[in-house]
């Protein structure tokens, strides 16, 4: 693979620059961005590259431009990034990051398990599984779509819900389950159908996918997720050493 054009280089760096300029402004969403113009003054870059970073803001749906009147905010950028290396829940990484963390009820579903579910949980075809479907924000932004499913056996009655922001804090204090390890995958991914549809998300929106099964101390599978993870929120590092 070769190695990225100069051009494409400068785009991308003007494009984080007016991206700092955003966060560190008072810009509220819907009003306009400094003019190609001035951008090319602050970046001291062409027209062209100006022109090129806010189609790639428009891209994040960060901006969106009006013809003949401007580029104007459509939602100041938040961005929290992560390292996979250590395990923590949702509410922690929102929460280390200085972000405030809040939950939205989707749905708690009982039902039979899929293939997939039944051979990640090790459990009978026949057993019922709980499914919890949840919509977690940083400080009023979407961050990510969780869909966790467990066994419905570790549970006496279904729960209407969970009032932890944190599956794992709920299944330590109430049921005695500590969540130690996780074995995880990330995949890029178009929203499902549920997501565009009760969600309104846009079918050609990218989300990060990140497949975990996660395992308690006992080295029992106990939690099988999908978190749909919005990449222009949340975005994973993974240090690498050789």
């Amino acid at each position: 693979m070769g190695k990225p054009s100069k051009n494409g280089a400068l785009s991308h760096g003007a494009k984080e620059k007016i991206l700092a300029h955003i966060k560190n402004s008072d810009l509220r969403v819907d009003e306009a961005l400094p003019t190609e113009a001035t951008l090319m003054k602050m970046l001291e870059v062409s027209r062209h590259t100006v022109r090129e970073a806010l189609a790639l803001l428009e891209q994040e749906r960060i901006v969106y431009r009006v013809q003949g009147k401007g580029t104007f905010l459509k939602r100041r950028p938040l961005q929290i990034e992560q390292g996979l290396e250590k395990l923590e829940s949702i509410t922690d990484i929102i929460k280390s990051c200085g972000f405030i963390p809040s939950t939205r009820w989707v749905g708690i579903e009982v039902k039979f398990p899929t293939t997939k579910v039944v051979e990640q949980l090790g459990i009978d075809p026949k057993e019922r599984v709980i499914t919890f479907k949840r919509l977690r924000l940083a400080s009023g932004n979407l961050a990510s779509y969780c869909v966790d499913t467990m066994a419905a056996g570790f549970f006496d009655s279904i729960p209407q819900e969970i009032e932890d922001e944190s599956v794992f804090r709920y299944l330590q204090r109430e049921k005695n389950i500590y969540i130690q390890t996780a074995v995880s995958y990330v995949i890029p991914t178009a929203p499902t159908r549920e997501m565009v549809e009760d969600l309104g998300v846009e079918e050609d929106q990218l989300f990060i996918l990140l497949e975990q099964l996660h395992y308690d101390n006992e080295g029992r599978p106990i939690i099988y997720s999908l978190d749909y993870f919005q990449p222009d929120v949340i975005r994973f590092k993974i240090n690498r050493t050789r």
